[in-house]
This record gives structure tokens, C-alpha cells and sequence, in this order.
């Protein structure tokens, strides 16, 4: 089942990023004509424009933006993932032609982890939290988390596609079960402000339409 789940996920990220990828050849092919019918139109009411400059304007035209850094984020609970799924899916997806980020291979060592983590969010496409029974455990996951509902909710272009791994949405949404254990753990240390935050992170992504991973 883990195995269809990971093709499957690598197929329909490498099927969305070439949409993507033609999407923007086929605007930048449109305004690379709007420039030559725009020249043209020039030069006929006696423009001194010449065909260096429409030249130059269409290899601009032409110059499909670079767009974001990374095509997929992938967010997960080390113990409980990082040398099972979570690995098995990076592989798949870099095997696809999928630039994905996964903490331990992108970050040097001795940088801090914060921002860089935090930006590479931004600067990814496709964020993918791996919600697993202990994702609710670290804080640092949970932040993570507020950062990426807050992508999904910015109408930046983000696409966030949940994975609940050997976890129920409904757990994660109320915060209940095992899950729920692992979560109360924080209540001694942050203030309220703090939990409401991830609560809210949790129970907006357990609505939205991911996969379920029992392995």
C-alpha cells in the first residue's frame, strides 16, 4: 500500500509541475507575439524601432521565470518517518525529476535551522506535511505546520497535500487518541496563545483532501 501511495504521489507531483512548466512556455509564447504584432504595428506608422530591439524584447518575452526553488517541502517527525516513508517517498520523488527538500539533505551544517527552514517553505510549490503519531510532539513540527497553513491560506499559489501516516484526520483534528498523548506533552511549557495557534494549524489540515498511510 505504502508502495502505490509513493508512485502514485511521485506521478502526481511530476504531472503537476509540468503542467505548471508549460503553462508558463505557453504565457510567455503569447507575449512573445503580442510583442512582434505590437512592433510591427510600430514600425508600419513610420517607427524608427529597430530589429535588434524586437529581437532583444522577445528573448525577454521568451525567458520562462525561474519560479520557485523547490517543487515539494516535505514536513515530518524525524523518529517516527525520517528512515522509513518519508525517505522512500524523497527517493521516488527525486527519481521522478522532483526537486523536494528534505531537511537533512539540504541545510548546512552549522546554519540555523529556523529560518532556513522557514524559507524553503516559502520557496517551495507543493508542502507536504507527513503527519505521523508523534508530529504533535515537537514544536518545531507544529511551527513548521502554522507556517505552511499560513502559505495555503495567503493565495500565494501553494498547493498543501497532507499525508496522515498511521494517524486519523480526526485525530489530528481534535487532538484526541494517541496523537492526542503526544500533543498534550506541550502544555506545560507554552503559554496558550502558542497551542491555539497549532491547534488551529492541525485542525485546518485535517480537512483538507491528502492520503492516509497505514505503512
Amino acid at each position: 500500500m505504502a508502495l502505490i501511495l509513493l508512485f502514485g504521489l511521485a506521478f502526481y507531483i511530476l504531472n503537476k509541475k509540468r503542467t505548471s512548466v508549460r503553462r508558463n512556455a505557453e504565457d510567455a509564447t503569447t507575449g512573445a507575439f503580442d510583442l512582434l504584432t505590437a512592433s510591427t504595428e510600430t514600425n508600419s506608422c513610420g517607427s524608427s524601432l529597430s530589429l535588434t530591439e524586437i529581437n532583444d524584447g522577445v528573448s525577454n518575452s521568451l525567458t520562462v521565470p525561474i519560479g520557485n526553488r523547490y517543487d515539494v517541502f516535505l514536513s515530518f517527525r524525524g523518529p517516527d518517518t525520517r528512515k522509513g516513508f518519508t525517505d522512500h517517498l524523497y527517493t521516488r520523488l527525486i527519481d521522478a525529476g522532483i526537486h523536494a527538500f528534505k531537511d537533512d539533505n539540504e541545510l548546512c551544517q552549522g546554519k540555523k535551522i529556523g529560518p532556513d527552514l522557514l524559507a524553503s517553505i516559502k520557496e517551495s510549490k507543493i508542502l507536504i506535511p507527513i503527519i505521523s503519531l508523534n508530529y504533535g510532539s515537537s514544536n518545531w513540527c507544529l511551527n513548521e505546520l502554522v507556517h505552511i497553513m499560513e502559505c495555503q491560506n495567503s493565495n500565494t499559489g501553494h498547493l498543501v497535500l497532507p499525508i496522515f501516516y498511521k494517524v486519523e484526520p480526526t485525530h489530528v483534528r481534535h487532538q484526541t487518541g494517541s496523537f492526542g498523548d503526544a500533543f498534550r506533552t506541550h502544555g506545560r511549557h507554552f503559554d496558550q496563545m502558542i497551542l491555539e495557534k497549532w491547534k488551529q494549524a492541525l485542525n485546518e489540515v485535517s480537512f483538507l483532501k491528502g492520503w492516509e498511510a497505514n505503512g
